[in-house]
């Protein structure tokens, strides 16, 4: 039998966690050991849990995803982070991967999309939406140059 892969869900949005929940325990080779409502939660249940990965929203109460991508790093470098977020500009995207995310996933993306983005980030590949690769080759095309990237409002 092959061992389950634990999952922690950090989306302040009560309906959208219990949805991620029913849609992820429907897969036998994932097993949910968490969740947490804002970051400060979030970094918490990667310390109490050690799980093999995080799907992290980027907007949420207390601490932002993008700090918490940073200390979760910190606390645990071998857990995986996708970002589920509705946030699509290059400079989140950047800001992101940057952090150390693994993979960012748009929330109007498809079920199957985020299962395939868990798969290929379980399996030590990166995942970007396909709807945000083009921004993200664009940018890079043009050689752009951003500042550091502040959600709060400051570079």
């Amino acid at each position: 039998m092959k061992k389950a892969f634990s999952i922690v869900i950090a989306e302040d949005h009560t309906i959208l966690r219990e949805g991620l929940k029913s849609l992820l325990s429907s897969h036998p080779e994932l097993k949910i050991v968490g969740e947490a409502g804002d970051g400060l939660e979030a970094i918490r249940c990667v310390r109490d849990h050690s799980p093999d990965m995080i799907l992290l929203d980027l907007s949420m109460p207390r601490m932002t995803g993008l700090d918490a991508i940073k200390e979760i790093k910190r606390v645990n470098a071998d857990t995986k982070i996708i970002v589920l977020t509705v946030h699509s500009t290059e400079e989140y995207i950047l800001a992101t991967l940057q952090a150390g995310a693994d993979g960012y996933v748009l929330k109007d993306a498809h079920s199957t999309e985020l299962q395939t983005a868990i798969r290929h980030v379980l399996e030590g590949r990166r995942y970007l939406s396909p709807s945000i690769s083009g921004t993200v080759i664009d940018g890079l095309l043009q050689g752009k140059r951003h500042p550091p990237f502040d959600p709060h409002g400051k570079v």
